[in-house]
């Protein structure tokens, strides 16, 4: 718990210097959240594209960082601004990228094998309704609850819960086709 108060103070710390134009307090809040933005980038738009949208995630997170209030948690704060960034983009017509891959599906079996599964994913992933997706890869890849989901993306528990539910209902039904297609 101790450890857990310590990484809270020290993020608090870096906010602060943030805030005000700290370059140093800045280079290290972004070190510390770069790999969770990009991953989640990667995941709602695709590799090609991951690494810019991760900057631009970043420029409006220091651009917004006065409006921060600390209701939520930073973390729940970046999450909504990340997604939220990533389906502008999506939004705005530009196509998907045929590659979402970020880590095999298991590590279990051959490389082969794995490759194969996690590209079966990437084409189920890639035809997933946007705001599905974004449900689903928050529960699945980031591990967040129903009352996390919710905070993130600014929704009732009940509708991240009707969301995840038809999600996992596409997601099986678009596998099914995929692997019915082989």
């Amino acid at each position: 718990m101790v450890q857990s108060n310590s990484i809270a103070n020290d993020v608090d710390q870096i906010l602060a210097g943030s805030r005000d134009g700290d370059r140093v307090a800045q280079a290290k809040l972004y070190e510390r959240f770069h790999r969770t933005v990009y991953g989640l980038a990667v995941r709602l738009v695709g590799r090609c594209e991951a690494d810019d949208l991760t900057q631009e995630i970043f420029f409006r997170v220091f651009a917004g960082l006065r409006s921060f209030r600390g209701t939520a948690g930073f973390s729940t704060w970046l999450y909504r601004v990340a997604i939220n960034e990533c389906l502008r983009y999506r939004r705005a017509a530009r196509p998907m990228p045929d590659t979402l891959a970020f880590e095999p599906l298991s590590p279990d079996g051959a490389p082969g094998q794995r490759l194969e599964h996690a590209e079966i994913l990437e084409n189920a992933l890639r035809d997933l309704e946007p705001q599905l997706r974004a449900v689903f890869l928050l529960r699945h890849s980031e591990g967040m609850d129903y009352k996390q989901i919710s905070a993130v993306l600014g929704i009732p528990i009940s509708t991240a819960a009707t969301r995840l539910s038809r999600a996992r209902a596409e997601l099986q039904r678009l596998l099914k086709g995929i692997v019915e297609g082989f």
